[in-house]
């Protein structure tokens, strides 16, 4: 008796142990409770057939994430492009601004650029963006994109 009533304690406690973490990992991984810490992170996208772009979230907290962004636009010269800009929503549906700078090796200037956009982003990684670009330079270029995030 003195045996079996250890055993029994012991058993007791690791099935109710185990019962609590198996519940914490079926609720965490539930599509709906997706944060800006469960999605894909960087993503490669081109927009217009001109635009071409690699692209890192670094997520502030569940529903916010800070965008890095570099590539080039295929335009007369081919112009290197730089952005930081700003990523809220989810867990699928997001809006992202940003500024950023479109710069002319040939002129030695650049163009000053506001984006403001709707992004949708499936957690098999496929990407779809509609979005604009603002420059005080006189252009709104719209763009639509398709990418994919990994």
């Amino acid at each position: 008796m003195k045996r079996i009533l250890p055993f029994v304690f012991m058993l007791t406690f690791s099935l109710g142990s185990f019962s609590q973490t198996n519940q914490t990992i079926t609720v965490a991984s539930s599509e709906d409770n997706a944060t800006m810490y469960s999605i894909r992170l960087n993503s490669v996208s081109c927009e217009d057939l001109i635009m071409f772009t690699y692209q890192r979230l670094l997520p502030a907290n569940e529903k916010l994430a800070v965008s890095l962004r570099a590539g080039f636009m295929i335009w007369d010269p081919v112009l290197p492009l730089a952005e930081v800009g700003l990523v809220t929503g989810g867990p699928k549906h997001f809006f992202e601004t940003g500024l950023g700078v479109l710069l002319d090796p040939i002129e030695g200037g650049g163009f000053f650029t506001v984006r403001a956009g709707y992004r949708y982003q499936a957690p098999q990684g496929f990407l779809f963006k509609l979005s604009g670009i603002y420059s005080p330079d006189n252009f709104i270029l719209p763009l639509i994109g398709v990418g994919y995030a990994f």
